[in-house]
């Protein structure tokens, strides 16, 4: 469940503009969508949601999940994101 919050959490801000002075000069690119798996996966298990999401014109990324605790989980992907 907190992994699940982790990701739907880097989702949310892997979509929000940073400034709205970039969202203003990038307003026909589309958010890049990152995408993190929880346990018992690898990032190998969004290969059919990032063909879909590419499909359809969106930058991608997969992340590689270490899965050594949440904790330092979520500090890998947050030094990943910066």
């Amino acid at each position: 469940m907190a992994t699940a919050t982790v990701a739907t959490a880097l989702f949310v801000a892997s979509v929000v503009p940073a400034s709205s002075e970039e969202a203003t000069s990038s307003q026909h690119r589309r958010p890049t969508v990152v995408l993190v798996h929880g346990a018992f996966a690898d990032s190998s298990s969004w290969n059919g949601v990032v063909k879909k999401l590419k499909r359809d014109g969106y930058p991608v990324i997969a992340a590689a999940n270490p899965l050594r605790g949440l904790s330092r989980d979520a500090a890998d992907l947050r030094e990943f994101l910066a």
